[in-house]
């Protein structure tokens, strides 16, 4: 079959409909503000350069959250390789105004979360953001390019993983 030509206004509503998702891949791949706007120009950039190979019969956030996660990985390599990691400048500096949010509860757990992503491979990364998104072991698995069972045992042992390390170090002895 061949590809249609790209539809400005298609992409363009298609987009619109999954910008949250968009915004989710940049907040967990960028460590500032300005990397998190690159990152959202370069997925959508690639996105719209993919646009015409997009098979319509399939769902457009499989295709968009593998291609946005492929972007965001490689986004990631790169600014670890240029050493800007280590450069890391306080985010409150750096947040959108838009963005701020008073309720200081929500701004520590987003914060504890940072850290806990930080911590996480890219492919870890990845996993984890798929399932907070509530996609299922199968829809993971199409976006990964892994099978729907190696999807649900990665993610478990992720899961288990994580529950270790945020547990309270006298809860482990206790329990050994």
């Amino acid at each position: 079959m061949q590809p249609q030509p790209p539809n400005h206004d298609e992409f363009l509503s298609l987009l619109d409909s999954h910008q949250r998702q968009l915004l989710k891949v940049c907040w967990v791949y960028g460590q500032t503000w300005h990397d998190r706007n690159d990152l959202l120009q370069e997925i959508t950039s690639r996105l719209w350069s993919a646009f015409d190979k997009y098979d319509r019969s399939r769902p457009f956030s499989t295709w968009m959250f593998r291609v946005a996660l492929n972007v965001a990985i490689d986004f990631r390599r790169r600014q670890t390789r240029w050493g800007r990691e280590a450069i890391r400048l306080d985010d409150r500096e750096e947040t959108d105004p838009a963005e701020v949010d008073e309720d200081k509860t929500k701004v520590q757990q987003l914060g504890e979360l940072r850290e806990l992503l930080d911590q996480q491979t890219d492919s870890d990364r990845a996993l984890l953001l798929l399932y907070l998104e509530g996609n299922s072991h199968r829809e993971i698995g199409d976006i990964l390019g892994i099978s729907e069972t190696n999807a649900g045992t990665r993610l478990n042992r992720l899961k288990k993983s994580l529950r270790q390390s945020v547990q309270d170090p006298s809860d482990q002895l206790e329990r050994e």
